[in-house]
């Protein structure tokens, strides 16, 4: 079914779309389906009949621009090209220095005498008060005019009673408007009298309208410009896709556009390539890269009947496969759908001003008319009864009530950024104080995303020699698990050896011959256990125990007594791990377990929010054993397995719907879910799309910064609510006062003078409230996660702070104070050692160390060549 797209021009706020929705449900059927988004500008259509004639298309197009005129916006049936909006924009920046000039212009001429600033002879005195206003009215009006959409824009809003922020604009600017041109008309009418003039001269407000519809530009400016930018997610997802296709027709490859590819053709798909439709392999077999569309970095073995997806890279082997989804039917197809589709459904955060202005304005309007009518009736002084009414406007002008939300969100953002977080819209800062559940992605999000050997088992041979064995073949391969290897004999600083006669054995592992010997690396067929006699030693002996949680070392554990190889085989299978194999002339030398390491700070994470009262869930495409395993290692509240982005999206949707949720993620994968939730919070070192699709970038690609934000949510909402509080309070106080209530009792009325200065000393009181959170506390209080989050230095380094404990090993062997510094030196060398003393006499070592558990202690001790009896 055709699903139709079109532009809105004018837009602005919640209740712009409200006034769209409503026009356009007036053309629609009851059976027709639309969503309109602010972030966009746009509205897509899905017809509930199909609608094939291109007339039907137009006339529809018609009815639909029409009812969308007639509410005050523009129908746009073709989208704007790149060139169009960058000349909008050009446009509008040109309006908004213009506007400046003029703004600063009015500000010099009205109040420079006062600051001792030159003012020209014509306009000084009260003599020349009638060129001095004129003047200021005219350098305004040239504001007034290139703005002037939003008061076209707040009164259709107000005409429509449903008053927004361009209402408060409106009326804001356009009463010190009035009130000048009231004053000017004072002037004129004075008659030469002196008195009236000077009083009327300072009673000109020009410059207030003018500074407030140039602030409001600038900001608007801004916000657009980030709308454009959260736009460009789709168009990077298109440019996954390759160009051309190899595809065999009649027994002849043909390189062909890939909109060109039917369903049911034969294509070709080498290594290196991209996959460019979705099929089914006929033949062949190789490895394909998945990560681009469900995150998982382990690389996914491809042979005949295997499925496989457009937009993922077949890193080895040679593919025929049959095309069964092509164009818009592919999966990376069906992820853009979904992410349109996301974006559009997700309504624009209801402004807490806005709010407040749909009462707010229509009785501060009520009240100056009611003002107008009681002086009237009981003074018969219009004069009076104007000045009351308009200083009812002026002391209401919404100055403070405009600057409650953008000072505290400005200042809040700003927090965020020294702590590498960055909020791409304010309705993100809004929504993330309320979430209920943090929903994390798993691959590059809770973990570093990217295969890592983390436990080698050895069986009666040296567990470096079998590393480095092991390392050597694998340097000739360029698999992911290959990589992982080579990496780990990097670190431990191996030196490996040449090897001869390699062979890659696809699917399988490698193999080759080392130093006279021949190795193979890699997962064993059902042929290949049968053959290797499982009998071989097994009494541990521990040589590097990654017991801490935060080592980033692995452990190597070298077996002495019999037992089953296979049983190691299992044991880290269930953990999620994927397992090789290294042989040495066909006998068992050790396994290699391989995993995607937990990120250090994964955990640290996860308590803090937990802390708070937020649930953590985890969904991932990987399968149920590692995803429990994370999430065990983790202490997640729970996790979603196999997931593909569609599954996501809908967890993501459903999780929605009974409460606030926000979305964690750094792949392409994760986009759908990211625009679904409640807020995306993107992982820095992640995919452009991952970033472009969130409303939260954590640039320094730690998971402390999802707590940190959303404590600074918290803290800058809780000041939004205390500045429109107090600007609440003060119009409440004032504006009886301005419109002459306790004239009658006490003599007091405020001037327009003087509501002025009230005006803006209730900003001033918003903005110094909002600097208070550059102090706010970012981490949990009275908690002993307070001690294990990461923190920012002076040296900007990340600093781990954990509980000192202290170990006390009794070790035999030690004979001289030669040996005392063997074993003084290798204990040292453990991560996480403090200070260590060592006792000859009394053959003990006593160790401070941020460590869980005295395992890597004796490892280090027995590496030194001597034991650790106690």
């Amino acid at each position: 079914m055709q699903r139709l797209h079109y532009n809105i021009k004018g837009m602005s706020c919640a209740a712009c779309v409200a006034h769209v929705e409503r026009a356009i449900r007036g053309v629609l059927g009851e059976q027709d389906t639309f969503t309109v988004s602010l972030l966009t500008n746009s509205v897509s259509i899905l017809p509930a009949k199909d609608i094939s004639d291109q007339n039907e298309i137009t006339e529809l197009e018609k009815k639909l621009a029409a009812a969308v005129h007639a509410a005050g916006y523009e129908l746009l049936t073709d989208s704007p090209t790149e060139e169009k909006k960058n000349s909008e924009f050009q446009n509008r920046l040109i309006r908004l220095i213009v506007s400046a000039f003029f703004t600063l212009c009015v500000m010099y001429i009205s109040m420079g005498g006062m600051m001792g600033l030159p003012i020209p002879p014509f306009l000084q005195g009260v003599g020349h008060a009638l060129p001095m206003a004129l003047t200021q009215l005219i350098l305004t009006l040239p504001v007034v005019i290139l703005n002037f959409k939003f008061f076209r824009s707040g009164m259709s809003a107000l005409l429509h009673c449903a008053p927004n922020m361009d209402s408060l604009i409106a009326i804001g600017s356009g009463a010190s408007l009035v009130y000048g041109l009231f004053a000017i008309v004072m002037i004129a009418t004075a008659n030469g009298n002196e008195q009236i003039i000077h009083s009327w001269l300072h009673d000109l407000y020009f410059e207030s309208a003018a500074t407030i519809l140039t602030l409001v530009s600038l900001g608007k400016l801004l916000e657009s410009r980030a709308k454009d930018k959260a736009s460009d997610a789709v168009r990077s997802l298109a440019t996954l896709s390759p160009k051309f296709a190899s595809v065999l027709r009649d027994g002849i490859e043909l390189s062909i556009p890939v909109e060109e590819v039917a369903q049911g053709d034969t294509v070709l798909i080498r290594a290196g390539e991209l996959i460019p439709v979705d099929g089914e392999v006929l033949d062949g077999f190789g490895s394909a890269d998945e990560s681009a569309l469900t995150g998982e970095s382990m690389p996914v073995e491809k042979e005949i009947g295997s499925e496989v997806r457009a937009a993922c890279v077949l890193t080895s082997g040679a593919l025929t496969i049959r095309a069964t989804g092509v164009g818009e039917n592919t999966s990376l197809s069906r992820i853009i759908r979904l992410l349109e589709d996301a974006a559009a459904s997700k309504a624009p955060i209801a402004r807490i001003a806005d709010k407040v202005s749909a009462v707010f304005v229509p009785c501060v309007m009520a009240i100056s008319c009611l003002t107008l009518l009681l002086w009237m009736i009981f003074s018969r002084n219009l004069e009076q009864a104007l000045r009351s009414a308009i200083a009812v406007l002026v002391i209401s002008c919404p100055c403070a009530l405009g600057l409650a939300t953008p000072t505290a969100i400005t200042v809040g953002i700003g927090r965020a950024a020294k702590s590498g977080i960055l909020f791409r819209s304010a309705e993100a800062l809004e929504k993330l104080c309320s979430v209920q559940t943090v929903v994390f992605d798993k691959t590059g999000t809770i973990t570093e995303g990217r295969p890592a050997v983390t436990a080698i088992y050895t069986y009666g041979k040296d567990p470096y020699l079998v590393l480095s064995y092991a390392a050597a073949v694998e340097r000739l391969s360029a698999h992911p698990l290959a990589l992982a290897v080579q990496a780990a004999a990097e670190e431990k600083k191996l030196r490996l050896p040449e090897v001869a006669d390699f062979e890659s054995m696809v699917g399988i592992g490698a193999k080759g011959s080392v130093n006279g010997i021949s190795c193979f690396v890699g997962k064993p067929d059902a042929e290949m256990r049968r053959q290797i006699d499982l009998a071989v030693v097994s009494d541990d002996t521990v040589l590097c125990d990654a017991s801490d949680a935060h080592d980033r070392d692995f452990a190597i554990v070298q077996r002495k007594d019999r037992e089953l190889i296979f049983s190691d085989f299992s044991a880290l299978e269930k953990e999620g791990k994927t397992v090789v194999l290294v042989t040495l002339d066909g006998a068992p030398a050790g396994v290699i377990g391989i995993s995607d390491r937990i990120r250090s700070d994964s955990k640290i994470a996860v308590d803090a929010l937990k802390t708070a009262g937020v649930t953590c869930l985890m969904l991932t495409g990987d399968n149920s054993l590692t995803a429990e395993a994370v999430a065990r290692e983790t202490n997640l509240d729970g996790f979603y397995a196999g997931l593909l982005p569609q599954d996501k999206e809908r967890m993501v949707r459903e999780i929605s719907e009974k409460s606030p949720c926000a979305m964690v993620g750094d792949g392409i994968n994760d986009s759908p879910a990211l625009v679904r939730a409640d807020v995306g919070i993107a992982i820095g070192a992640g995919t452009d799309v991952a970033v472009d699709c969130a409303g939260v970038v954590l640039s320094n690609s730690s998971l402390t910064g999802v707590y940190e934000a959303y404590s600074i949510s918290r803290a800058t909402i809780r000041i939004i609510k205390q500045n429109l509080f107090w600007a609440l309070f003060y119009n409440a106080v004032c504006i009886p006062v301005a419109a002459g209530l306790l004239f009658p009792f006490l003599g007091w009325q405020l001037s327009p003078m003087l509501a002025s200065l009230a005006m803006s000393f209730s900003s001033v009181c918003v903005v110094l409230n909002a600097l208070r959170l550059r102090k706010v506390s970012l981490y949990p209080k009275h908690s002993e996660i307070q001690n294990q989050i990461y923190h920012k230095g002076e040296s900007q380094e990340m600093l781990f702070k954990s509980q000192t404990n202290t170990y006390v090993l009794q070790i035999e062997g030690m004979m001289c104070p030669r040996c005392v510094a063997h074993v003084k030196s290798a204990l040292e060398a453990v991560k996480g050692v403090k200070a260590v003393e060592v006792n000859l006499e009394e053959k003990k070592a006593t160790v401070k160390a941020t460590l869980s558990s005295a395992d890597p202690l004796k490892a280090a001790v027995t590496s030194a060549g001597y034991e650790v009896v106690d």
